[in-house]
């Protein structure tokens, strides 16, 4: 596969070092001046993933470069941020980009007491496939589950299974309490975990509870159709396009998402009054009580079911229960 990094001129040489360190075997890597672009790309980008340096550009050049790419016909392109100045990565994706690589993965790392001058840089070769293989490219192939998910209707009843637990509900609700009445809000409730059964259907999911203003999905412990937590993802950035097209409301609406894996038994929706479980019970906890309105929240546990388009955008957000958690940077409205 070939990738093209085009890079501001100033940080061509250093940034170069760290994308070539981190290519997959397979991978061709050209550097350019970004001042090149231009006069290179149309020949160049066709059937290639475009990294852009973001270094110096303004928002609306970037996603102007990032147009023009497409319009070339490249298999997908990414940005560059070393120096952390594009203020909102989510609307990078929504506009179109396939990667957004920060500070945390561009920055050389040094370990305590260790030599300076043996710096690794955090992005490595694993990091830059899965991107890749998201984009629809050559990369590596998702590792294969061990045990195939034989489907919730094979499942038997009260047998202990391995799954993706998800907590969903409307943020605000004490705002939109006051706005729209406690009338109102219920039906909004119930529509909105209706609203959720095939939305989780498409990742493979169910809703499995619903309990007060909440609800409970399971997800099978590997993808199987759309990613859990980009699917998520989306919807908080559709958020205000989906509260006036989806549920007819004038006033502001958003979500909440809060993901964990672990163990449970199984029941079928609407026979799980007998289910017990530690982790049913910290899933709960953990969206009800300790997940930011309008933000998605992951435990350790479930951290590889994070889209690698995705990783760049959560940071560690300290600990519930015992378990270290990522969140979801703020979405700007």
């Amino acid at each position: 596969m070939k990738i093209l990094a085009y890079i501001a001129d100033e940080g061509l040489a250093r940034l170069a070092a760290v994308l070539e360190r981190a290519l997959p075997a397979d991978a061709e890597l050209e550097v350019l001046p970004r001042s090149s672009l231009g006069k290179s790309a149309r020949k160049k980008a066709p059937q290639s993933f475009v990294y852009l340096d973001a270094e110096g550009l303004e928002p609306e050049k970037l996603l102007e470069f990032g147009s023009r790419l497409e319009g070339y016909g490249c298999a997908g392109w990414g940005v560059l941020d070393r120096g952390g100045t594009v203020e909102d990565p989510a609307g990078l994706f929504f506009a179109g980009a396939g990667d957004y690589l920060g500070p945390p993965l561009l920055k050389a790392q040094v370990a305590r007491g260790a030599d300076p001058r043996k710096r690794k840089p955090a992005l490595d070769a694993d990091r830059v496939s899965r991107a890749l293989a998201a984009a629809g490219l050559a990369g590596e192939e998702p590792a294969p589950v061990s045990q195939p998910f034989p489907g919730w209707d094979k499942l038997e009843e009260g047998t202990g299974v391995v799954v993706r637990f998800c907590y969903a509900a409307l943020a605000n609700q004490r705002e939109l309490l006051e706005r729209i009445g406690e009338t109102r809000l219920n039906k909004l409730r119930e529509d909105f975990a209706a609203f959720l059964g095939p939305w989780a259907a498409e990742c493979g999911g169910l809703v499995w509870i619903r309990e007060g203003s909440g609800n409970l999905l399971l997800f099978p412990p590997a993808d199987e159709g759309i990613n859990p937590a980009l699917a998520a993802f989306r919807l908080l950035l559709d958020r205000a396009l989906i509260g006036y097209e989806v549920f007819r409301l004038e006033t502001p609406l958003s979500f909440r998402f809060a993901f964990h894996a672990g163990r449970t038994m199984w029941r079928k929706p609407g026979s799980t009054g007998d289910v017990v479980s530690e982790d049913v019970n910290f899933i709960f906890h953990l969206g009800s009580r300790a997940s930011p309105d309008g933000s998605i929240v992951v435990t350790e546990c479930a951290e590889s079911l994070l889209h690698p388009c995705l990783r760049d955008l959560f940071s560690p957000s300290g600990d519930y229960e015992g378990r270290a958690l990522l969140a979801s940077k703020r979405f700007r409205d």
